[in-house]
């Protein structure tokens, strides 16, 4: 949740190719991901927040 999404809320998107954001109402998002192992997800999701700001 951020309070500027309130305002501005994100941008239905892919992130790569096994991530989509999505915006959730309110002031939130929501990431849905898949990969192989722990490791490549974290790095997915890592990635995602760094897309956000």
């Amino acid at each position: 949740m951020r309070p500027e999404f309130e305002r501005e809320p994100v941008r239905a998107r892919l992130l790569g190719e096994s991530a989509a954001l999505t915006p959730l109402g309110g002031a939130a998002a929501l990431v849905t991901a898949l990969a192989p192992d722990a490791l490549l997800l974290r790095r997915v999701l890592d990635e995602a927040l760094s897309s956000l700001g």
